[in-house]
């Protein structure tokens, strides 16, 4: 599997999981260990292989300096949320916490859609297409 690949399926995978965990108040033990696998995964390949994310040439100013840092951002709220639910299941944490967590990641994850929206849309730079699978381009 292609690091591209990887970084798609632990995408949608990772926002598939914090979606059915908020629904369901995260009582699914199975879910939420899963949730800590994918995270661990996730931000483990990113310490290892560094950040898998570019600007692009169209990205200017503040934006395109505060990219990285951006989704730096983005991994340490996961590490964190990751954190606090294993925490959470081996009831070294409240699971409030864990709970809160989650939403202020899922806060932050839609911003994170919302800028590559924008890039995508007012940019013309397939911000979309670079984190979608390959069936869903001719869509965007």
């Amino acid at each position: 599997m292609t690091r591209r690949r990887m970084n798609i399926l632990l995408h949608w995978t990772f926002f598939l999981m914090l979606l059915a965990m908020i629904k369901g108040g995260t009582d699914a033990i199975w879910l939420r260990w899963a949730f800590v696998v994918v995270g661990v995964v996730w931000v483990g390949t990113a310490l290892v292989k560094g950040i898998h994310a570019k600007p692009g040439p169209k990205l200017t100013g503040v934006l395109r300096r505060s990219f990285k840092l951006a989704h730096a951002g983005l991994y340490v709220m996961i590490s964190f949320s990751v954190l606090l639910n294993a925490a959470a299941l081996i009831d070294w944490a409240s699971k409030e916490f864990a709970f809160t967590s989650l939403l202020l990641v899922l806060a932050a994850g839609t911003l994170h859609a919302l800028f590559h929206f924008w890039r995508h849309n007012v940019l013309f730079d397939n911000a979309l297409r670079m984190i979608s699978p390959t069936f869903a381009h001719k869509y965007l």
